[in-house]
């Protein structure tokens, strides 16, 4: 097994771990968590997939396949980086620190540069052919070898005021992501949106070659929607959740967020009715085994053990002062 270390976003507290760890397990031989520490995840995995985790990461900065891991001082640095292993390229050191950890970044980057300076090793700021990566964080320094990189970016690309047809209160494309990833649904399969909205979760599923199928029952969301998926190869159709035009387990994965907030509208006598008639359909199309993603503003943990889904995590998610979402990750 090798060890690998995700440099994980603090955007929030526990999906960026849960994120990795969902792609981990879906893209490896077999795994074991090491360590979680603050923004870093050590994981030992075998035949992990790092080319396609990396690219479908949301809440991830870096992937690095870990060389050392020592106590946060210098001379335990210098040790380390005396029984590196490195094949004879250039390379390129940069270390980030977490919050207030010590030591400072720039000295980390040349104590690891001195060292290896000393051993023969050379630098090549401008064309290396080595990424070296030092992650400063809860008393230690994780050193290693980049083998992924996010492209955060294109995220910021695909925020919804910048998409063709725009409506409040969506999900950021990150978010979508991430909710995406936790469902373990694989390029090629099939993951529902019964909610689509203007189809952002859609979006970020078609981007990683997942089949996406969206409902929506509102007739101009569906003409709106139809303009953001230009290009894409996604299925959009009017209709409703609760009563879904889907065989029987006939669907991957499905990743929901029900309605809320004052742009809502629902087709049922309650949200109450809609989210448990909706739930119901769920459960009659996703294979057995498999995963969904729900997002709600409020806790409906109770609703979804009693359709038959087991409750695998629970997350939190304040947005502003007056809504707080609830994310819930479910097997069928």
């Amino acid at each position: 097994m090798k060890t690998y270390a995700f440099e994980l976003s603090g955007e929030h507290e526990s999906l960026p771990r849960c994120e990795a760890l969902a792609l981990v397990e879906a893209f490896s031989t077999g795994f074991s968590e090491v360590e979680f520490l603050e923004q870093c995840l050590i994981v030992e995995a075998e035949g992990l997939d790092v080319e396609t985790i990396g690219r479908r990461l949301a809440m991830t900065h870096r992937i690095i396949e870990v060389l050392a891991v020592c106590p946060a001082n210098l001379e335990a640095l210098a040790q380390a980086a005396s029984c590196l292993q490195l094949p004879p390229k250039k390379y390129l050191i940069r270390a980030r620190r977490i919050r207030d950890a010590a030591p400072p970044a720039d000295a980390v980057e040349h104590e690891v540069g001195r060292i290896l300076f000393r051993r023969g090793y050379r630098a090549d700021l401008s064309h290396p052919e080595l990424l070296l990566r030092a992650i400063i964080t809860s008393g230690k320094i994780v050193l290693g070898i980049e083998v992924a990189r996010t492209d955060r970016s294109s995220f910021e690309a695909r925020r919804p005021h910048l998409k063709p047809f725009f409506h409040p209160g969506v999900l950021m494309p990150r978010m979508a992501r991430a909710l995406v990833n936790l469902t373990q649904v694989r390029a090629g399969e099939v993951l529902l949106d019964p909610f689509a909205g203007t189809c952002g979760i859609l979006i970020e599923a078609c981007l990683i070659g997942v089949n996406g199928v969206g409902i929506e029952v509102q007739p101009s969301l569906v003409r709106g929607a139809l303009c953001n998926l230009q290009g894409l190869d996604c299925s959009l159709l009017l209709g409703d959740a609760k009563r879904l035009p889907l065989k029987e387990s006939s669907i991957d994965a499905a990743v929901l967020d029900t309605p809320y907030g004052r742009s809502a509208k629902i087709m049922a006598a309650s949200k109450e009715l809609l989210l448990k008639e909706s739930l119901e359909e769920l459960y009659r199309v996703i294979r057995p085994g498999r995963r969904m993603a729900i997002v709600a503003d409020r806790s409906i943990e109770e609703m979804i053990e009693e359709v038959g889904f087991v409750l695998l995590q629970k997350h939190t998610d304040r947005v502003h002062r007056s809504l707080t979402r609830q994310i819930f990750i479910c097997r069928r």
